[in-house]
């Protein structure tokens, strides 16, 4: 009897375990585990398959279990996102700031050099504002008067003229009339020409006696409006210095060098060093300077009263005089 029971012990230990766990139950070695829409429901996470993994986080309030996800600094619409990522570190904004102070410092220098003696960039003066005694390019003599009378200066000559086209038909009209004689023959072309605007100040010379200084201004006509396109300027304080002694040597030397510092103080450093021009080049106004000189003119606009005469002068060209 005791050995049958033994027996039947045997068997349900060996066997009635076994088939407790059927091999359908135990997970194959090797596969992954199951999807989470097979894993059962717990009270602590609730998987819904018809959700996104984010709206099950969210449903499952997980924030109090040590392996929560960390909620991430919000960025609202209005921010900035520069400015967000520079306040992590506050070091990176003023690394930023100073490589933008150097960028900004090179760049300047670099052009600074470029201004001086590089081929880049090429820095001129416009001798259209430039002044000599406070007389500049196309004043009228108007002006002129007024701006080197404040200076001191004094008239000493000025000269009216006629352009030769308007002079030599005006002679042949009053040879027509009867007008015979040098004098005469001057004095009706003048009066022709002051009755049709046709006279102009051709030329004005000033001085001004104590610091020896002397101004030549030349104008254009009156088809212009009769404008300055040259001032000149002259010094004789230095021509006035003569000998070869050492007071002499001495004296001039101190005012040649008064002269050239006042030049470079009042129109800077010339465009053109070797011929001591400022000018923006071609026909436009320039300023040339030699010891105890000046010059200052404007080619274009003498040249454009040249055209206007010669315009004026082509309406006369069917005379009249044929009548074949």
């Amino acid at each position: 009897m005791k050995t049958g029971i033994h027996f039947i012990l045997i068997f349900l230990l060996t066997f009635g375990v076994a088939a407790a766990q059927t091999p359908e139950e135990l997970p194959a070695i090797g596969l992954p585990p199951p999807p989470p829409s097979e894993m059962p429901e717990t009270d602590a996470v609730k998987v819904k398959t018809n959700k996104s993994l984010t709206d099950n986080l969210k449903e499952n309030d997980t924030k109090n279990q040590d392996d929560s996800i960390t909620d991430l600094p919000k960025l609202g619409i209005g921010d900035a996102l520069v400015d967000k990522i520079a306040n992590i570190e506050k070091k990176s904004e003023e690394n930023i700031k100073n490589a933008g102070e150097t960028l900004s410092t090179m760049i300047n220098a670099n052009r600074q050099n470029n201004m001086l003696g590089g081929n880049a960039v090429v820095k001129r003066s416009n001798a259209a504002v430039f002044d000599i005694s406070g007389a500049m390019l196309r004043m009228s003599p108007q002006q002129i008067d007024a701006a080197l009378t404040k200076r001191g200066y004094k008239k000493t000559v000025q000269k009216l003229d006629i352009p030769n086209f308007i002079r030599w038909r005006n002679e042949e009209k009053c040879r027509a009339q009867g007008v015979v004689g040098y004098e005469r023959l001057e004095n009706c072309v003048a009066q022709m020409a002051k009755k049709d605007n046709h006279q102009f100040i051709e030329r004005v010379f000033y001085s001004k006696y104590d610091t020896q200084e002397d101004m030549e201004i030349r104008f254009t006509s009156n088809f212009t409006q009769n404008k300055s396109y040259y001032l000149a300027y002259k010094s004789s304080v230095l021509t006035n210095i003569r000998g070869n002694s050492q007071k002499e040597f001495y004296l001039r030397n101190i005012k040649i060098y008064d002269f050239w510092k006042k030049i470079n103080q009042k129109y800077g450093i010339p465009d053109n060093k070797e011929n001591v021009i400022w000018g923006l080049g071609g026909n436009k106004p320039y300023l040339q300077a030699g010891t105890g000189l000046l010059r200052l003119e404007d080619p274009m606009l003498r040249d454009l009263d040249y055209t206007r005469m010669s315009r004026e002068d082509k309406k006369y060209m069917n005379t009249g005089l044929y009548n074949f």
